[in-house]
């Protein structure tokens, strides 16, 4: 009999779910899961349905927020363990699938590191070498010559287009602040940009400590598309490179979606940062825009380099695809 109730309520709360779709744009990647099984073999409650309706609009522009014209439109299947799509002008959320939950998030952590690092005004024209036994950080490549004159700007550079975790460290050096007064101030950006489930342990990404949700990504992103300097390396495919000896190097971004459809006529990718460590999984925050509305990507623990690229790219579709702004003729 308790099973039996179990089952009744699980129901209940579901076609509950499924009305209030109707009128919010909200989750839709819980009908998909609430009938499959989890990857660890444990069936997905249908009582997550409930988890976290978006009340519209939250922020921003709220004149001008999305309406949901295909009804019947729930989302796309990701192998992401969270995802979320937020509208960036009304704060709108159109797609959310565990948004909350708590997750080492690799190199997205470079996005607050480049934040805190303009925040010391640095001279980004001056001219500075890389030192191996103070600079060096394992992990993913490393593109620039030690012992090398190299403009301080094209560190950055190397840091965010390539993800370069030697680059990004050597940034805390040269800001003038010791690594422990660096990583505070990455927390205490993080607390001023109201991201209250973030903590960050380094300033590259390598320590799996650095930990956010998907909400809070959002908050990260929005906050380094608003630096002209991280946009601007950030929507960039390539970039090459000089250092003093003349050696040449040429950098292609890790966001991949650079080189998609989504970057191509009518569609814009909007920067955003790729991030990858065994415990966080395949990581992707982006804004991709058509025409004048652009949407926040975040998507978290993804299976592979490709099912990251392809999940974001999909929800990408799916939002212009599935909402119409109001101010659309």
């Amino acid at each position: 009999m308790r099973r039996v109730n179990m089952v009744l309520k699980a129901i209940s709360q579901l076609i509950l779910a499924v009305g209030l779709l109707q009128i919010a744009p909200v989750d839709a990647s819980y009908f998909e899961l609430s009938a499959g099984v989890a990857k660890s073999g444990k069936a997905v409650a249908a009582v997550d349905v409930m988890d976290n309706f978006a009340i519209l609009p939250q922020a921003g522009n709220r004149f001008n927020y999305p309406v949901k014209v295909d009804k019947n439109s729930y989302g796309i299947v990701t192998t992401a363990v969270s995802a979320l799509v937020v509208d960036r002008d009304s704060g709108a959320i159109l797609f959310q699938k565990n948004a909350g939950a708590v997750r080492s998030i690799g190199s997205v952590t470079k996005l607050m590191a480049a934040l805190v690092f303009l925040d010391q005004n640095p001279n980004l024209s001056q001219t500075v070498v890389l030192e191996a036994d103070k600079d060096y950080v394992g992990g993913g490549h490393n593109y620039l010559r030690y012992y090398d004159g190299v403009k301080l700007k094209d560190v950055l550079a190397a840091g965010l287009i390539g993800s370069d975790n030697t680059a990004i460290n050597s940034l805390v050096r040269f800001s003038g602040l010791s690594r422990e007064e660096f990583v505070n101030k990455m927390n205490e950006k993080a607390r001023d940009l109201d991201m209250k489930d973030s903590v960050f342990a380094d300033p590259t990404g390598i320590d799996a400590d650095n930990m956010s949700t998907a909400r809070d990504i959002v908050k990260l992103l929005a906050a380094a598309e608003k630096s002209e300097i991280i946009k601007f390396y950030t929507e960039m495919p390539k970039i090459k490179i000089i250092q003093d000896s003349g050696r040449a190097v040429e950098i292609k971004n890790t966001n991949k979606l650079l080189d998609t459809f989504l970057n191509q006529g009518d569609y814009k990718v909007i920067g955003g940062k790729t991030g990858y460590l065994p415990e966080a999984g395949y990581v992707l925050a982006t804004t991709v825009e058509e025409n004048d509305h652009a949407v926040h990507i975040v998507v978290m623990g993804s299976e592979s380099k490709k099912a990251r690229i392809d999940e974001a790219k999909g929800l990408a579709y799916w939002a212009f695809k599935t909402f119409k702004w109001q101010d659309d003729k």
